[in-house]
């Protein structure tokens, strides 16, 4: 923790010390009245009837408010305001970074850490802790996640990808570091609510629209194009006439039940981008990495994606009076990807490899060129409706919801040409940290497609995956009998999830396809100088495959793949109570969660003497308690310490935790995957103590340290031992078996710093400038392997799955005069990616540091123009095994421009 302590003092007294400056100058910040520092005032606000419905305390419908001049004061009031520990980030802030998803969008938030693919955020971690063990919910409703094999770090199948949310979706984000025990309690490494524009706040009609275009110029591509639009309005009737809120005179409020002259109000959006990425890959596998730097192969992938990203939505609301409210809600968002692979592998004759004395190997190689060209689409889906009762000051709210995930692989064609052996090829790959080997053989005789074997299978496959889940759920909400200011708050949530899995695998066999006729010239300008050899064509592919004779590849005549199949349900009952007091300057809130958890989780197993696969159904069931307490003391008006215990469950993955068992059928190298039905839940503990000062115009100083424990955590697992199954030619051989394990104990602690502000002190022009940082520092372990399944014969010990020591984000920023504009640099240092038998064949993420541009105008009060650029530093995504100097993947992404005009009335 040195290091960490060393950081955080250097960077909080520096944040201390420009703070100090400013609240010199006298300026209002939160905690003092609304009237007396600019936000919005008590009409534009949503009213304690929004908060409630959103069954969240910290809920974004109480924060982003249509009318509010300042949409990122009034988040800060809130954040403010919480009981608990939050991190609220409105669109107004959101907008000001050239991000494509929400996934990106977290990823500038405190304590948040960012995971990437093919040149996007996808995954999210907070505070360290594996994206597969934190909430995530979409308008308060449980948001699942769309495709369960795609999920990382140690195929938890739970982590929700974000990428799936396009920015013109979401109206803000709340990130909750220690839950409250009415939030669910999936939330070890905390909470994320993604919130959609809401009709409650509706005062006049508004439309708000951009319309972008760009340019993405590796591999020559145009794009991205960026369209996103929200209006709405709030009506009523007046003596059989229609009447708009904020057009005209208010009209006279009638009597009876419906007191609110404009009791509907509709809110409605829309938003689609479309991008065009192309870029560059090499991977590698080493022979023995650490002893030599041997390859085994090499392989030069080009990639192509087409993205197709959507995003809608509308929430109706009915308001008869100040007492009664009640909503629908509806909202889609995912996207639809095409990709084209064009991959030439080099696979090395290492046992014949001659060393040079420069570091370099010389040995017999044969080239191979592999496609693909597969299409997939994400999509989530959210449907709610739910209302607010209020009887004095008993509150009554409750929703029914329906949330589905999906993944829907249409097809998946693959060919692979043999091709030519080279004879003394050299390579060398002890230059440039091993991102850009020496690569000599001969290259004509690659670059020939007359040299490669005709094609006379291809392969194809497709999957369809859906997750669905009905909740139902009611908060009831009482003055203590103890003190009138005091409450009291209980509630129930039924939760009832399906998740089913069901992949299918194909073979053509065709009529021998020349890659002569099936193929376009080499591309020699792979990363600038190395050739990737002939490009497939892939609609000969295709085509081919269409007309060759197609059986099953799976294990059933469909072409069902039973072996990654699987059907769950998962129901959860939930239950807790709250009491939240206050005396004096402190206030408090104390109670606990208690869940029972019932499941059926039903895979295919071939572990009998057939080796066929059998359904196998496995029960489940456990019930935890989650308290918690939550103390918060005001020193000042805008300042304010917090201290914290809470306790939160991470259920195992469902390709985790399975019966299923899959074997490879060579009693030469027998090798099982499987899962563990006896793996526990993880469970956890977490110290909080968080300091926050709160600045003008949305400004913050905030330093916190948090302890997470955790028990039962679990880790992929490789054994090497006797075989155990009923497979006759198996018996007594010695196998390699790939499952999951708990681990009794493991540890996250660290220290989140933030600050925020705009230098208000400073005379004219300057006072637009200001500042926005925050960092993270983890410390974190865990067994990685014991013992008797470590690679070394000993215990070895590792940061947790996920975890970067250091993550931190650092903007200067303009806002002026109409005038803004942001530089933007985000780091994320390295961490575990996945395990692999033992620590030198761990496969680690490396260090990124990113650097993006934002910059707009407004021309008018209604009209405004941007220019964003993306990855200015050409960052790649790197992984190695080993140390650094050992990469086996890198891909290079280049940067990415956009424009356009923002238009709002």
């Amino acid at each position: 923790m040195t290091r960490i302590t060393r950081a955080a003092l250097l960077l909080g007294s520096t944040a201390l010390l420009a703070a100090t400056h400013a609240v010199a100058q006298d300026q209002p910040a939160p905690g003092t009245p609304a009237a007396e520092q600019g936000a919005p005032n008590a009409a534009t606000r949503s009213s304690a009837a929004e908060l409630t419905r959103a069954g969240n305390t910290t809920s974004l419908s109480d924060v982003i408010v249509t009318a509010a001049p300042r949409e990122e004061v009034v988040a800060r009031q809130r954040q403010f305001e919480a009981p608990n520990l939050v991190s609220i980030q409105p669109a107004e802030v959101i907008q000001t970074y050239p991000d494509f998803n929400a996934a990106e969008a977290l990823g500038r938030m405190p304590g948040v850490s960012l995971s990437t693919d093919t040149g996007e955020g996808r995954f999210v971690n907070i505070r360290g802790i594996d994206g597969n063990l934190a909430g995530s919910t979409f308008g308060g409703v449980p948001l699942l996640n769309t495709y369960p094999g795609g999920t990382y770090f140690g195929g938890g199948g739970r982590a929700v990808e974000y990428d799936t949310v396009p920015i013109g979706s979401i109206d803000g984000l709340v990130v909750t570091y220690t839950p409250l025990p009415d939030h669910e309690a999936e939330s070890l490494g905390g909470t994320i609510e993604l919130t959609p524009r809401s009709a409650a706040n509706i005062s006049k009609p508004f439309f708000d629209g951009l319309f972008g275009w760009g340019d993405e110029p590796m591999h020559g591509h145009t794009g991205p194009s960026n369209i996103q639009a929200a209006g709405g309005v709030r009506w009523g009737f007046e003596n059989g006439h229609l009447v708009i809120q904020g057009e005209g005179e208010d009209p006279v409020a009638p009597g009876g039940f419906i007191t609110n002259p404009t009791p509907f109000s509709l809110v409605l959006t829309a938003s689609t981008m479309q991008d065009r990425r192309g870029f560059d890959d090499i991977e590698e596998d080493y022979d023995s990495p650490g002893t030599d730097r041997q390859y085994d192969d090499i392989q030069l992938r080009q990639y192509n994606y087409h993205r197709r990203r959507f995003g809608f939505g509308g929430e109706f609301e009915f308001k008869p009076n100040e007492d009664h409210e009640y909503y629908i809600r509806a909202n889609m968002a995912g996207y639809t990807e095409a990709v084209a692979k064009n991959r030439l592998t080099y696979t090395f004759d290492v046992p014949n490899a001659v060393a040079q004395t420069n570091g370099g190997y010389i040995t017999d190689a044969t080239a191979d060129i592999a496609s693909t060209e597969e299409q997939e689409t994400h999509r989530n889906q959210v449907y709610v409706i739910g209302g607010v009762d209020r009887w004095g000051n008993i509150v009554l709210d409750y929703r029914a919801s329906y949330s589905r995930a999906t993944y829907h692989q249409s097809y998946n064609y693959g060919a692979d040409w043999q091709g030519p052996t080279i004879g003394s090829f050299y390579y060398n790959n002890t230059a440039n940290n091993g991102n850009y080997p020496v690569l000599q053989g001969d290259n004509a005789l690659v670059n020939n497609p007359a040299n490669y074997a005709p094609l006379t299978s291809v392969s194809n496959s497709a999957e369809f995956d859906v997750d669905y889940e009905w909740a139902y759920a009611a908060n009831l909400t009482i003055p203590s009998p103890f003190k009138d200011s005091d409450r009291i708050k209980v509630g129930a949530e039924v939760r009832l999830r399906t998740k089913d899995s069901t992949p299918f695998a194909y073979d053509s066999a065709i009529t021998p396809l020349s890659f002569t006729t099936a193929s376009t010239p080499a591309n020699t300008n792979f990363y600038g100088q190395y050739t990737n050899g002939p490009q497939v064509c892939l609609v000969c592919v295709h085509n081919a495959y269409a007309t060759g004779v197609i059986t099953s590849n799976g294990t059933l005549p469909d072409g069902q793949d039973q072996s990654a199949s699987f059907h769950d349900h998962e129901n959860i009952y939930a239950g807790y109570a709250e009491y939240l007091g206050e005396f004096g300057k402190f206030s408090y809130v104390v109670g606990v969660r208690v869940e029972a958890t019932d499941a059926q989780y039903g895979a295919y197993s071939d572990d009998n003497p057939a080796m066929t696969f059998v359904f196998v159904n496995r029960p489940e069931s456990y019930i935890n308690a989650f308290p918690s307490l939550q103390l918060r003391y005001q020193i000042e008006p805008n300042m304010l310490v917090r201290a914290v215990y809470s306790t939160g469950i991470g259920r195992p993955g469902f390709l985790q935790n399975t019966a299923a068992t899959s074997s490879n059928f060579d009693p030469t190298q027998p090798a099982i995957t499987q899962g563990n039905p006896n793996l526990k839940p993880t469970t956890g503990q977490d110290f909080d103590l968080d300091y926050e000062w709160y600045l003008p115009q949305g400004g913050i100083v905030q330093a916190g340290i948090f302890d997470k424990q955790f028990s039962n955590y679990i880790v992929t697992q490789v054994e090497h031992r006797l075989y155990t199954g009923s497979y006759p030619p198996f018996q007594g051989l010695f196998a390699t078996y790939t499952t999951f394990a708990n681990r009794p104990d493991a540890y996250a602690r660290g220290i989140q710093l933030t600050y925020r502000q705009q230098f208000l002190f400073l005379p004219g022009v300057f006072s637009g400038f200001g500042v926005d940082a925050n960092a993270t520092f983890v410390d974190s372990r865990i067994e990685e392997y014991d013992a008797a399944t470590s690679g070394t014969g000993q215990a070895e010990y590792g940061l947790l799955p996920g975890t970067s020591h250091t993550t931190w984000n650092l903007s200067g920023f303009y806002d002026k005069y109409g005038l803004q504009f942001r530089i933007a640099a985000e780091y994320v240092s390295k961490e575990l990616f996945s395990l692999g038998g033992s620590k030198a064949a761990d496969s680690i993420q490396d260090d990124r540091l990113t650097l993006d541009w934002t910059s707009s105008y407004q021309i008018t009060p209604n009209v405004g123009l941007y220019f964003d650029v993306k990855n200015i530093t050409n960052t790649p995504l790197r992984f190695f095994v080993y140390n650094p100097s050992y990469p086996i993947q890198r891909e290079y992404y280049e940067q990415t421009y956009e424009f356009g005009v923002h238009v709002k009335f």
